[in-house]
C-alpha cells in the first residue's frame, strides 16, 4: 500500500493544479478514466477558474487544456441547468457548428444526491366492501397512519451509480393485512447523461435473481427541465416529473417509517 501513495498524490496535485494555474501549460493528463458512451457528443469535465456569466472554461475529462464555451445562448435559452461554480463537474453539450459555443450546460455536481417526490397509497380492492364502507370503519388515527405519503425517487451517485429511494422496513411481517397498499418502487442501479438527456437505468437482475443482458435493461429518459440546489425537473415521456432534494434515502421516508411502526400496533390491538 505505502509504494500506492505518491503517485495518487500526485495525480491529486496534477488534477488540482490543471484548473487552478493558469500560467502552466501544455497537455494535462486525464481525470477521469471513465469511456464516454459510443455516440454521445457531450463534453464532459471541471469548471476551471476563469467561469462568468457568459463564458465556462471547462477541463475536459479526456485531458488537454481547459476549453472556452460560449454559454450566452444556452442561458438566452433557458438550457444551464444548475449553478456551475469552479470544481464542479460538468456536462457541456456543444453547437454541432460552433464547438466552442455551448447548447446545453448540466452542472452534475448538483445533480448528485436524493431526489424524491411524494407517492400516497390506494385502498386495496375488496370484494365484500366499498372504499367509503372501508374508510367509515376506519378511526382518523389509523387513516393519518395508513395514508402517509411516502418519499419515492433516486439518489445519484458518484460514477454512474444510483439507488432506489421508496423502502420502508415493515414492522409487521403480515403485509398482506393492510388495507392499503403502495406503488412498487422503482429500483435504479445506474444512471448517465447522453447528448443531454438523463438516463437513470433499472435493476441488472430480474424477480428470480438472474442477471438481465446488458442490452435488455430497461431505464427511463427524460429531457432536463430545471435544476437548482433543491429542485429538479424532467420530462420523462409526456410527464414532468418535480423532484426535491433530501439528505438521504432514509431521512426521505423517516416520517413514513413513524407511521409503519405506528400502524402495526394498531393492527396489534385489533387482534
Amino acid at each position: 500500500m505505502k509504494k500506492m501513495f505518491f503517485p495518487l498524490f500526485g495525480f491529486a496535485l496534477l488534477f488540482l493544479t490543471a484548473c487552478y494555474n493558469q500560467v502552466s501549460t501544455g497537455d494535462h493528463s486525464a481525470i477521469d478514466v471513465e469511456v464516454q458512451m459510443k455516440g454521445d457528443s457531450t463534453r464532459y469535465g471541471l469548471a476551471c477558474d476563469g467561469c462568468s456569466d457568459s463564458i465556462i472554461v471547462l477541463l475536459p475529462n479526456e485531458g488537454g487544456d481547459p476549453v472556452k464555451f460560449d454559454i450566452v445562448t444556452a442561458k438566452r435559452n433557458g438550457m444551464v441547468y444548475g449553478t456551475p461554480e469552479i470544481g464542479d463537474e460538468l456536462a457541456i453539450v456543444p453547437n454541432p457548428i460552433d464547438p466552442y459555443e455551448a447548447e446545453m450546460v448540466i452542472n452534475l455536481e448538483q445533480m448528485k444526491g436524493t431526489w424524491t417526490f411524494q407517492v400516497l397509497p390506494k385502498l386495496k380492492p375488496n370484494p365484500t366492501k366499498t372504499e367509503e364502507e372501508i374508510l367509515a370503519g376506519m378511526s382518523d388515527s389509523m387513516k393519518a397512519a395508513l395514508f402517509t405519503p411516502r418519499e419515492y425517487g433516486f439518489t445519484l451517485k458518484s460514477y454512474n451509480q444510483a439507488s432506489p429511494v421508496g423502502y420502508v422496513m415493515k414492522a409487521n411481517s403480515l403485509e398482506d393485512e393492510s388495507p392499503v397498499e403502495y406503488p412498487k418502487v422503482t429500483v435504479y442501479t445506474s444512471w448517465h447523461i447522453f447528448n443531454g438527456r438523463l438516463y437513470i437505468y433499472k435493476d441488472t437482475l430480474d424477480e428470480q435473481g438472474h442477471r438481465i443482458p446488458q442490452d435488455s435493461v430497461g431505464f427511463d429518459s427524460g429531457s432536463m427541465r430545471y435544476l437548482s440546489e433543491d429542485s429538479m425537473a424532467a420530462l420523462f415521456g409526456k410527464k414532468v416529473m418535480q423532484y426535491h432534494r433530501k439528505k438521504n434515502a432514509l431521512e426521505a421516508n423517516k416520517e413514513a417509517q413513524k407511521a409503519e411502526e405506528k400502524n402495526a400496533i394498531i393492527q396489534s390491538f385489533k387482534k
